[in-house]
């Protein structure tokens, strides 16, 4: 058996990480403590959780001899379970290696040699879901089949609106309103969400529908659940699944003992962003701890109540913050609570200001966990060297925008900026090592334009930013909805003037939705203008490729009987006369939506995606059958805003240039320079903005947990709508801030500065300014 002595010593050495009980007692507990301790880990912003996560995990295999297929570890999103199984793999293998050149262990050369860290069960709790039901499943029984996000959005436009024309129901449309607070904005892409997000509901809160149904007070509430009936009687019918009901499905055969053999070799279960757990998932989890404690083995969770941020995903935040009652209650455990309030991650200043801003609303204290120490902070920064908090607020926001780009190009390329403070001037440069990617803008929204297509800060900074020499290049993948985009509707056009020349079949839908024709006919339009632009490289040889289409004669071959093509097949071919669609990162994202789009959208049709090449044209209605559910399960749901660039595929940031994303995008996330925007977008004050800033009641996602929460074991919350929606408002801000490591620069409009409420510059719900007219807290930027 290795020794904690040595291990603490490799780690040291080999990992380069200080996990001594005298440079932080609780992340030594944590990893130390042992194989049948179960823990409660409150993990602050920047306090190493992933290192404790990892190290936990390590020391279990190498002092406490379990099998690594033993171990499960699950976290929120794909890519935070990516980066995590890299971290064990690596780490786990840099420890193997010190191990075995160690002498003293040469009887555990064998075993260690043998250690396979690939056997750790890691993912999220969906693809462990997925792969577990898929390897246990009864002879003769299909794995399961798992639809994105995007396709169960068009899947429900499709089958829970579209069809008997629910989507121009008065009952529901003015349900849905009621739930958002009113009918700006709302369109099929929303009334969609809107559904999916009860839809998840009724899964994640385990909800009683038949007494929903029975007491719902609203006639659009019976239409909402038919709509929702449709499309999961379509999942079944195709043999899907959609994430809720995977994780139901998993459940379920947990309880039936089906998956008793999976049970039988957990013996440790890890679960990261535990504050983002739903009912369900919490029930999941707690099946799993009871298998691992039969198995002489423990739970721990990992998470922060203050860095919830998806309860418009079905997270149930006091899950987190009452674990260690429900553990007792369920299991008879009481795990051990450690609190990781050391902060690696920012400057002194920087921690100060978070803890500050956290602390400022007295009634979001009682949504916290109890006793909740303050983060403290670990880098000493030279006093002359530590930049203040930043502020930079204009009249409007085209100056901010440009004011904003000086900033930026100065410090990535100039002489840096300069900052008077008491003593010696600190100067904001990009270090020899950094590059443009260490700077990101965070906002409630990264849309470029807002409803009304004015352009947003966002756009501004873009457009400034092109303007300096060399052109400055920001990576936004989700500025624009995806039908908006000049590539997609150039690409798009293309595809639909391929596939169904002259528009013959898609004039013969019946109840084509107008917002998708008017898309259709736009994106056919600007495809046509694409294809005789004089400057185009190659401009006949793509004329020539769309007419071989057209006419089902494909340049170069004949095809001599009836041939199915995968519509990817030609997507792929038309992107060679789209250059930012090769060599443009943003370009390539919205392609990925795109193949991603038509390669899922071949689970639910019949036609797998395919277009039908029939040189005898024996059968044109087969033919246009292809093309129709091609139209219908792509293009429609694409046309219609239900597809978007979602966090899956942003696998990575490009380090060339500047990032602006949403606050969500960035959980997770550090950045040595970030601006967060905390009032670009608020001129007056306006009652349609107040949600972003001021809540003047709960919103969609509160009023929707109100309506349905009374159904479920859960029951009602215990804290108000609006107190909610302000709690959450509190959080996304305090993300946002502890996101910084070097810089933080808050940037607005100067009616935020000296007038309108807002959370993020120190308003409390009380309609106390704690940080006061004119923000002195911070170091403006004239």
């Amino acid at each position: 058996m290795i020794s904690w002595p040595d291990f603490e010593k490799a780690v040291l050495t080999f990992i380069q990480r200080d996990i001594r009980k005298e440079k932080n007692l609780s992340q030594y507990e944590a990893i130390k403590a042992a194989q049948g301790s179960s823990l409660y880990l409150i993990a602050g912003p920047g306090s190493g959780k992933t290192t404790v996560i990892t190290l936990r995990v390590l020391k279990l295999i190498y002092l406490d001899e379990m099998d690594p297929s033993n171990v499960l570890v699950t976290t929120f999103t794909r890519k935070a379970a990516a980066e995590l199984r890299s971290r064990i793999l690596g780490w786990g293998d840099q420890l193997r290696a010190a191990f075995l050149k160690d002498s003293s262990y040469e009887k555990l050369r064998s075993r260690l040699k043998s250690l396979d860290f690939n056997r750790i069960i890691t993912g999220t709790l969906d693809s462990i879901a997925e792969e577990t039901l898929g390897n246990y499943r009864a002879p003769g029984a299909p794995a399961p089949i798992v639809v994105q996000d995007f396709v169960s959005n068009a899947l429900m436009m499709r089958t829970g609106l579209f069809s008997n024309g629910r989507y121009k129901d008065p009952n529901l449309l003015n349900y849905v309103a009621s739930l958002r607070g009113g009918t700006f904005g709302l369109n099929v892409p929303e009334l969609s969400s809107t559904l999916r997000e009860i839809k998840d509901r009724f899964f994640h809160d385990q909800i009683d529908i038949s007494a929903f149904q029975r007491k719902a007070q609203h006639l659009g509430a019976q239409i909402a659940c038919d709509a929702i009936t449709a499309y999961n009687q379509e999942l079944q019918k195709k043999l899907l699944y959609d994430f809720a009901k995977l994780e139901a499905e998993f459940f379920q055969q947990i309880l039936s003992q089906k998956l008793n053999s999976f049970l039988q070799n957990i013996k440790f279960v890890l679960i990261d962003e535990y504050q983002d757990t739903n009912l369900l998932q919490e029930k999941i989890y707690f099946e799993l701890t009871r298998a691992a404690l039969i198995n002489k083995g423990s739970i721990t969770v990992v998470g922060d109540d203050d860095q919830s941020l998806y309860r418009f995903r079905g997270a149930t935040v006091e899950l987190f913050r009452s674990f260690e009652k429900r553990m007792a209650k369920c299991l008879n455990l009481k795990p051990v609570p450690k609190y990781l309030s050391l902060n690696y991650r920012s400057t002194p200043t920087i921690v100060e200001f978070i803890n500050n801003f956290i602390g400022l609303d007295q009634q979001f204290q009682k949504a916290r966990v109890n006793s909740k120490p303050k983060i403290k902070h670990v880098r000493q920064i030279p006093e002359p060297q530590e930049c203040p908090i930043l502020g930079m607020f204009r009249d409007d926001v085209g100056s901010l925008a440009h004011d904003l780009a000086v900033l930026i190009e100065e410090v990535s390329r100039g002489q840096g900026l300069r900052i008077p403070q008491k003593g010696q001037a600190a100067t904001i440069k990009l270090n020899k090592d950094g590059s443009l990617g260490d700077i990101a803008l965070l906002c409630s929204s990264p849309q470029e334009f807002d409803y009304s297509d004015r352009p947003r800060l966002p756009f501004l900074l873009r457009t400034e930013l092109h303007e300096a020499s060399p052109r400055i290049e920001v990576f936004n993948p989700r500025g624009c909805p995806l039908q908006q985009i000049p590539e997609v509707q150039v690409l798009c056009g293309l595809i639909l003037e391929c596939v169904d020349p002259w528009s013959s079949v898609q004039k013969s839908l019946t109840n084509l939705p107008t917002t998708a024709a008017n898309t259709f006919n736009s994106w056919r339009d600007h495809a046509m203008g694409y294809v005789n632009n004089n400057h185009l490289a190659n401009k006949e040889h793509l004329q020539q490729f769309v007419q071989s289409w057209q006419s089902r004669i494909p340049l170069g071959r004949r095809i001599q009987k009836k041939e199915r093509v995968p519509l990817n097949d030609l997507v792929y071919k038309l992107v060679t006369w789209i250059p930012s669609m090769q060599d443009d990162i943003e370009g390539l994202v919205y392609l990925e939506a795109i193949t991603r789009s038509i390669n899922q959208s071949g689970l639910f049709g019949s036609f797998g995606a395919e277009i039908l090449f029939d040189p005898n044209k024996a059968d044109i209605r087969l033919e246009h059958a292809f093309v129709k559910e091609a139209l219908w399960n792509i293009f429609v749901p694409l046309a219609s805003g239900a597809i978007e660039v979602n966090e899956d595929l942003l696998d990575t940031l490009p380090s060339d240039r500047v990032n602006i994303m949403s606050i969500h995008q960035a959980k997770g996330l550090e950045f040595p320079f970030v601006i967060v925007d905390v009032g670009s977008d608020f001129r007056i004050n306006h009652w349609r903005q107040a949600f972003k800033r001021f809540p003047r009641d709960g919103g969609k996602t509160c009023k929707i947990e109100d309506e349905l929460r009374q159904f479920s074991p859960l029951g009602t919350s215990t804290r108000s709508s609006l107190d909610r929606a302000f709690d959450d408002l509190i959080r996304h801000y305090f993300v946002a801030f502890s996101r910084a490591q070097d810089v933080l620069l808050l940037v607005g409009l100067n009616a935020v500065k000296n007038r309108i409420r807002n959370i993020g510059t120190g308003w409390d719900r009380g309609n106390t300014w704690h940080w006061g007219r004119g923000l002195q807290n911070l170091t403006h930027l004239r």
